[in-house]
């Protein structure tokens, strides 16, 4: 197994799109591994443009859209995409990638341009879990997952650790060391984009327990839901298209978690993520991790943790 960046960017440029790809009747997953090699592919030659949004200051200032505490990356294959920011948008076209930092608030609008319908791919990685998926737009505006593979990967950290320094390094250079930053960054991404494709393929390293495809699609949503006062059984259920006892069934059985009780230990594990930055007020954790109260995010948080918001900063946070 290629471990580094260095090794990734040698097998991209050695790889031929030709050779590596097999085009006879392609299903949905393979169309993305094509569309995954291809971008590798471009990052690694340095024919690839990376955008970044805007920085913001106020990291948890409040607008429309969601936010993740670890970067995600979003490969624009055709269609636009329109990032929706608290203070700008930026309009990703086909062929575009844009890295979206970790804590970023955005929204998304998508739409069909030159007569090619919206599909994009998008990558996270965080801890040992790795999901890739190719979206489609499902009613106007919307994107919808068409298809999706997650999966644990040992390979799952890397690729995290590539996204967030490729982030980093977009940010915060002086003029004279920007097209090193960049190249750099590209560099990083190629590792990334070509590890996906790698770890989505890497059948000795997947998960022995395949999960239900109602189950890992209610995953996605609820990553990408966590921070909405809206979010809950019923309206995940609604969204994949059964009913919310069933959905809850599924999921227990599954995983051996109530779906409920899943969804808050996510939101007290953002808390506690986010209430480690001194910087951060407790209502803005609290709005972040979808409450609509601080007083009910300071209870929720003592039945989980035993303890307030305010002691358990206190008791880890130096200073």
């Amino acid at each position: 197994m290629l471990k580094n960046p260095d090794s990734w960017l040698k097998l991209a440029k050695a790889a031929s799109p030709l050779k590596s790809v097999r085009t006879s009747s392609p299903g949905q997953g393979q169309i993305m591994r094509e569309h995954l090699l291809a971008f590798g592919q471009r990052l690694a030659s340095a024919g690839q443009a990376v955008l970044l949004p805007p920085e913001n200051a106020d990291l948890l200032a409040r607008g429309d859209g969601h936010f993740h505490l670890a970067p995600e990356l979003f490969l624009q294959v055709s269609g636009t995409t329109t990032f929706r920011f608290v203070d700008c948008e930026l309009t990703v076209r086909a062929g575009d990638l844009l890295l979206m930092p970790p804590r970023q608030l955005h929204a998304e609008h998508v739409a069909p341009a030159d007569g090619t319908p919206f599909c994009n791919i998008v990558i996270y990685a965080e801890g040992p879990a790795l999901t890739c998926h190719l979206a489609r737009e499902v009613s106007p505006g919307k994107p919808g997952i068409e298809h999706l593979e997650a999966r644990n990967h040992a390979q799952a950290p890397r690729i995290h650790g590539w996204l967030a320094d490729a982030a980093r390094l977009g940010r915060g250079n002086v003029s004279h060391r920007l097209e090193l930053a960049q190249t750099q960054a590209r560099s990083l991404l190629a590792a990334a984009t070509l590890g996906v494709l790698q770890a989505l393929d890497d059948a000795e390293e997947t998960t022995t327990h395949a999960e239900p495809a109602l189950i890992a699609h209610a995953r996605v949503l609820i990553q990408n839901q966590l921070g909405d006062q809206a979010l809950s059984v019923q309206a995940l259920a609604a969204e994949v298209g059964c009913t919310a006892d069933y959905l809850s069934h599924l999921f227990r059985q599954s995983t051996g978690e109530h779906l409920a009780g899943f969804i808050n230990r996510l939101r007290m594990e953002r808390a506690a993520h986010l209430l480690q930055d001194p910087a951060l007020a407790g209502k803005e954790i609290a709005w972040a991790c979808g409450f609509a109260t601080a007083s009910y995010f300071t209870r929720t948080f003592r039945q989980h943790f035993g303890m307030t918001p305010q002691a358990w900063r206190h008791a880890r946070v130096p200073g």
